[in-house]
């Protein structure tokens, strides 16, 4: 058995980014993400939480208690966060494509209808994380969903005792073409096989 507490990743520090449906794939992890991707800003203590959820169903038989096979009913690829910014971005999202308009040029003041008619919000999605050891080992992480939607909204309770936060699902949605549901980008050699104590990292399943 191999341990390797050189191995463990905090993730110190990052952010939720979204960009137009059908943006490319970014650039390598730790690079400056372009222009056409918007950040989502400060998010609560908690950080993301990345949840991967696969069901399947076993072929019962006649001749023996276990299952013969599975057959693999769905999977589900979610990434959540609270954030605290109140912005366009972060309303954008939580209200399903809500866009604010200046009512009058130069007038300063600003107005957005939320729809009786729920409709998709497609975006391009961006999940960016930092884990500093030290001043020469510095590790980054990208997870890039092609396609994603908001799934889920956590009720937003506005008090004079905390900021307003804004609780965001988003899972991802199945590619256009091709198997790839989500692509991981780092420059951490832990995730190498040859790596003490390093595995393969995969995004679909092989049955």
């Amino acid at each position: 058995m191999a341990l390797s507490p050189a191995l463990v990743r905090v993730p110190g520090t990052g952010e939720i980014s979204l960009a137009p449906p059908g943006t490319g794939e970014p650039p390598e992890a730790g690079k400056p993400l372009p222009a056409s991707w918007t950040g989502l800003g400060l998010s609560t203590e908690d950080g993301v939480t990345l949840r991967r959820a696969i069901e399947k169903e076993g072929i019962k038989h006649w001749q023996q208690a276990s299952a013969a096979r599975y057959i693999y009913t769905s999977q589900e690829l979610t990434v959540a966060s609270v954030f605290q910014e109140t912005k366009g971005a972060v309303l954008s999202a939580y209200f399903g494509g809500l866009v604010f308009a200046e009512t009058a040029a130069g007038a300063g003041h600003y107005r957005a209808e939320i729809s009786s008619v729920p409709k998709g919000d497609e975006r391009a999605l961006c999940v960016d994380w930092v884990d500093t050891l030290s001043a020469t080992e510095v590790y980054h992480h990208r997870l890039y969903l092609p396609r994603a939607e908001v799934s889920e909204t956590q009720d937003s309770q506005w008090s004079r005792s905390q900021e307003a936060r804004w609780g965001l699902t988003f899972a991802a949605l199945a590619p256009a073409t091709g198997t790839t549901l989500a692509v991981w980008l780092t420059d951490d050699p832990a995730v190498l096989a040859t790596a003490p104590g390093g595995g393969t990292l995969t995004t679909k399943e092989t049955r």
